[in-house]
């Protein structure tokens, strides 16, 4: 399956559970940085990872740092000490507005 033939929710799976994997201590491997796991989403976005799906995950990355949400969802699942807002927040908000740059470009260009 591609593009539109996959389910939402697949998409939003897949990301999820990239990203859990990035951020979690494994047996073989110790977690990313969140500075790092940015980038790989970034990097695959658009073959991995739906840009859609990824814009929205990191507008509600974006939102618990600018304290817009109180529920603290990613400080809860990723700790106090991992999170850098200050570094990531302008790599979350940059890729954020391209990918729903290419989405409008996308849209207009086909109307």
């Amino acid at each position: 399956l591609t593009g539109d033939q996959i389910p939402i929710g697949v998409k939003i799976v897949t990301l999820a559970d990239s990203f859990d994997a990035m951020t979690t201590d494994r047996p073989y491997r110790r977690r990313r940085s969140l500075v790092e796991v940015i980038d790989d989403i970034r990097r695959n976005t658009g073959t991995q990872f739906s840009g859609d799906v990824v814009a929205a995950f990191c507008r509600a990355m974006l939102a618990e740092f600018d304290g817009k949400t109180t529920e603290r969802r990613f400080l809860r699942l990723l700790g106090k000490d991992y999170i850098q807002p200050d570094t990531a927040a302008p790599m979350l908000t940059a890729l954020a507005d391209d990918l729903e740059r290419e989405m409008l470009g996308a849209a207009a260009a086909a109307n």
